[in-house]
């Protein structure tokens, strides 16, 4: 019966000592704890922010990455695709052939050029065609981010 009693006792110790000692420990402990832990807490919080803010430019770098990819194989046009080691002249002759053939337009988005495209793309919902036409030549003709351009080509479609 001696064993019965030991683990009877050792259960009754495990009790007392969830229930009765860790919590006054605890209670004598919390003044110099909390303050530790809160801190623990603090940098745990800041390094997750940090790694999020990481991961979400990343994120954003290689979707731009794609859509860039996406758009250059869309481009099948021979007037657009630049001949072989002269790209960067190619692509501001379209640009400059862009700009020449479409006429100056007051754009529909005030401040249009200092925004960027995520600010841009929720703008461009309650414009009409003509305005989305105006706003693509425009952004055809200057920066040709294709998150702008195939954003308007969706709500033109």
């Amino acid at each position: 019966m001696s064993g019965d009693d030991e683990a009877g006792r050792g259960l009754l110790d495990q009790a007392l000592d969830v229930f009765v000692y860790a919590p006054l420990g605890l209670a004598l402990e919390a003044r110099d704890l909390l303050p530790r832990l809160a801190e623990r807490g603090r940098g745990q919080v800041a390094l997750a922010r940090l790694a999020g803010r990481f991961a979400a430019h990343e994120g954003r770098r290689h979707a731009e990455r794609l859509v860039e990819d996406l758009v250059g194989s869309d481009r099948s046009d021979p007037d657009t695709v630049p001949a072989a080691g002269d790209a960067d002249a190619g692509d501001a002759g379209a640009a400059d052939a862009d700009a020449t053939t479409t006429p100056p337009v007051e754009l529909a988005i005030e401040g249009y050029d200092e925004l960027s495209a995520p600010q841009i793309l929720p703008l461009l919902e309650g414009l009409d065609t003509d305005q989305l036409e105006g706003i693509l030549a425009h952004e055809r003709a200057h920066r040709a981010r294709a998150t702008v351009i195939n954003r308007i080509h969706q709500l033109l479609a």
